[in-house]
């Protein structure tokens, strides 16, 4: 899954996402390069509280 549908499914803004990637907070990411989109497993979970 992308930030965009981490975002929704977790309750965080698509930026703190990002940062997770980027800092490794979400284990097993994935991008093709800087700037490309992050790939999140669909089954990764939530490094932090899920928000309802």
């Amino acid at each position: 899954m992308g930030t965009k549908e981490a975002s929704e499914k977790w309750g965080y803004s698509q930026s703190t996402i990002s940062n997770w990637c980027r800092n490794g907070d979400i284990k097993d990411v994935e991008q093709d390069k800087k700037g490309s989109p992050w790939r999140i497993p669909i089954n990764a979970e939530c490094p932090r509280p899920i928000k309802k």
